[in-house]
């Protein structure tokens, strides 16, 4: 009862600070806003360390080790990080705004594939937002994975395999393994189905090909 108290007055907290800092935003008062975020994600962390030097993996260890293994508190890090990026955007500040985006993708795929995530439209707008907004940034390994899955769950098949491939490219041996397992399921629908998802049966196994002559390199 102590924890679920708490975990619920922090998710309030959470939410207050998203509420200022958008308010902040729009009175274009942006170091305000981002000292706001930071010290709302130092006081998540336990001020174990500085917020702007951790990664995905980092983020959803913590929510594991402290048991905020539900999507409330991760989606509200995700915003946060989100607006966050949008900030520094407007502070002209690209390379750290692609970090931030990065991340908070990342973070909102986590709380949608692992963590039972209620999917809305305006859950899946932010997703697709950040999804443009990172295009021309390198993306990690743990965001190409999750993205790979992402866009396979929802019927994206073509969108899926260009995700497979640039996770490939990331050198993480499971994305050899996951692509298989991809294109035979693909293999096992009938031709509507893929023609629906944008990736016809020849383009299916032109890719299967593909996939199995860079696993052999």
């Amino acid at each position: 009862m102590i924890r679920r108290d708490y975990l619920m007055r922090l998710a309030q907290e959470m939410a207050q600070v998203l509420i200022r800092v958008v308010s902040l935003k729009h009175r274009k008062d942006y170091n305000q806003a981002l000292g706001e975020i930071n010290e709302a994600l130092r006081q998540l962390r336990q001020g174990e360390s500085s917020p702007d030097r951790e990664s995905l993996e980092d983020w959803v260890a913590l929510c594991d080790r402290h048991h905020l293994s539900g999507p409330s508190m991760i989606m509200a890090v995700a915003d946060l990080i989100r607006e966050q990026a949008e900030m520094f955007m407007l502070q002209n500040r690209p390379t750290e705004s692609e970090r931030s985006a990065e991340l908070s993708l990342g973070l909102f795929l986590e709380a949608l594939l692992h963590r039972g995530a209620f999917v809305s439209a305006d859950f899946l707008e932010k997703i697709e937002r950040l999804v443009e907004q990172t295009e021309q940034t390198i993306l990690g390994a743990g965001v190409r994975g999750r993205l790979f899955q992402y866009f396979a769950e929802r019927g994206c098949f073509a969108r899926a395999e260009d995700a497979l491939f640039a996770w490939i490219e990331t050198n993480d041996p499971t994305s050899y393994a996951e692509g298989r397992a991809f294109y035979e399921k693909l293999l096992q629908l009938d031709d509507c189905e893929l023609v629906r998802g944008d990736l016809p049966r020849t383009e299916v196994e032109e890719g299967l090909r593909e996939l199995t002559r860079r696993a052999g390199n």
